[in-house]
């Protein structure tokens, strides 16, 4: 019951808060930049206020002292600062710099992976090393969630900001995957485990009322990359890290996606879709961005229940 009563309290504060929080980023001259190479229709967004992902850290923040304070909760939170205060540094560049590039990539990597190596410490520090193995239960990775972490928050972080490049599309995607994380908890009978992930699935749920097309507010690297971070950082709290590729099936894809076009495009000159991610091969091709975002959080729903009956996540699990 707590972790659905802080759903509930989280989506009812951002509801409430986000109306202030718009005008602030829009007094601060925190408007989007859009990517001249991105879908024309896009073009239109340009100066939409940004970097709405601040609330999910001050929410995240102040519930977590109200009604967690558990070892889980603080690893959760500290990628999701870890990986805000990165994507905020981004979101500045891009609007300093009036083109939406930020800070090169391979800086972003860099601070990425150290970012991860960081958290698999604290998981080792902190006991939070076993993890389901697909087929063979649960094992503890031991030193080696350091590297693993490092690599998988590099990962989830970049799929998380990529996927976050239509209306409404990576907040609900990103709410089921963490809603599932916290259902898994539960499963495990381990319901302080699953705080801090229905924090951010009630958090996400009410950013979609400003975030559904047309798009009132974007999260903004500030919000892609901590809740990037903060979703594999809950994958490991959980011990359903080896999962998260099915779990966050939606994020993969959305990599993957642009993995391969970048691939087909140097090594035959062709593409295999119109544009990436995948979600711009659809814009492009006369999708509206809500009928586009329900179908992607369908199959995000799809993957969630895929991954839970597959992993089996019930008592001692």
């Amino acid at each position: 019951m707590t972790a659905l009563i802080l759903f509930a309290v989280a989506l009812l504060l951002s509801v409430l808060i986000y109306p202030v929080a718009i005008g602030w980023l829009a007094r601060a001259r925190m408007g989007q930049q859009i990517r001249e190479e991105g879908p024309s229709a896009h073009h239109a967004k340009a100066g939409t206020p940004t970097a709405g992902g601040i609330v999910f850290l001050l929410l995240a923040f102040i519930l977590y002292f109200v009604a967690d304070r558990s070892i889980a909760g603080a690893f959760v939170l500290i990628a999701l600062f870890l990986g805000g205060a990165l994507g905020f540094f981004d979101d500045v560049a891009a609007i300093r710099g009036g083109r939406n590039l930020g800070l090169k990539a391979r800086q972003k990597i860099v601070v990425q992976l150290l970012t991860g190596g960081l958290l698999g410490w604290l998981a080792l520090r902190w006991g939070l090393t076993n993890q389901l193995v697909p087929f063979d239960g649960r094992q503890a990775i031991g030193g080696w969630i350091i590297l693993v972490a490092a690599l998988a928050v590099a990962a989830g972080s970049n799929a998380f900001n990529l996927t976050d490049g239509s209306d409404g599309l990576a907040a609900g995607t990103g709410a089921v995957t963490f809603g599932a994380l916290a259902l898994i908890a539960l499963l495990q009978h381990r319901p302080g485990v699953g705080l801090m992930p229905a924090v951010l699935a009630g958090v996400l749920v009410g950013f979609l009322f400003y975030n559904l097309f047309p798009a009132r507010l974007f999260m903004g690297d500030t919000g892609s990359l901590a809740l990037g971070t903060a979703m594999v950082a809950a994958a490991i709290a959980t011990g359903f890290l080896w999962y998260l590729p099915l779990l966050a099936l939606v994020f993969t894809i959305e990599t993957v996606s642009v993995i391969a076009q970048v691939a087909s495009f140097k090594l035959t000159g062709k593409r295999i879709i119109r544009m990436s991610p995948l979600h711009n091969h659809f814009i492009v091709a006369g999708w509206r961005e809500t009928p586009l975002a329900l179908w992607f959080w369908t199959g995000s729903l799809v993957a969630a229940v895929l991954a839970l009956a597959l992993s089996r996540p019930g008592p001692g699990a």
